[in-house]
């Protein structure tokens, strides 16, 4: 059913947001969006260019980072991984899956690239400090991705079953250790 009330252009935003998050980007059609927003596929093309631009109008990874990563410095491992935990259904994960899902196509890798830089790398990055501030942070990102991966995509069912507590205590306090370990690594 089209959303109601709503321009044109909000409608084809809205509905193809949610095909997007429900089956991923090679399902999700611009005739199947357009039906969705209740107007013709021309419509779509003339306002969003093709269905990648309407894509990359319509996804963001940021989700419900900035508050974990603007928190205290020495929780923010931990909260991490909580956020992993927690979100498994949540629409944060259905974003991040069609992220994926697109990830091919140079134009979205650049945004994925972008939105980790922009929304974890360079925030954490300023806070940290010390030796290897960017690096850390990256690693850092690195390791939230992993865990995303195993647990939201792959379902990994060790994770799925593993006590929450031990998982956040292990994982969370590697990628803390990343984020206050501040001397340079030796060379021995």
């Amino acid at each position: 059913m089209p959303p109601q009330n709503l321009p044109p252009r909000d409608a084809i935003r809205q509905a193809a947001g949610e095909l997007f998050v429900r089956d991923g980007y090679g399902a999700t059609t611009v005739r199947a969006i357009a039906a969705a927003a209740g107007c013709d596929p021309a419509l779509v093309i003339r306002h969003f260019g093709s269905k990648e631009g309407l894509f990359l109008a319509t996804v963001s990874v940021s989700g419900d980072l900035t508050a974990i990563l603007a928190g205290p410095l020495e929780s923010i491992g931990r909260e991490l991984v909580r956020y992993v935990l927690e979100g498994a259904g949540s629409p944060v994960a259905g974003v991040y899956r069609a992220m994926l899902s697109a990830s091919d196509r140079p134009e979205i890798k650049e945004r994925l690239r972008a939105s980790m830089h922009d929304v974890f790398v360079s925030p954490l990055a300023e806070r940290i400090g010390g030796a290897y501030p960017e690096l850390r942070a990256r690693l850092a990102a690195a390791q939230f991705a992993g865990l995303i991966n195993a647990y939201w995509l792959v379902g990994d069912p060790v994770l799925v079953c593993a006590e929450r507590d031990a998982i956040v205590t292990l994982y969370g306090d590697a990628i803390q250790r990343l984020l206050t370990c501040a001397d340079p690594p030796s060379d021995h």
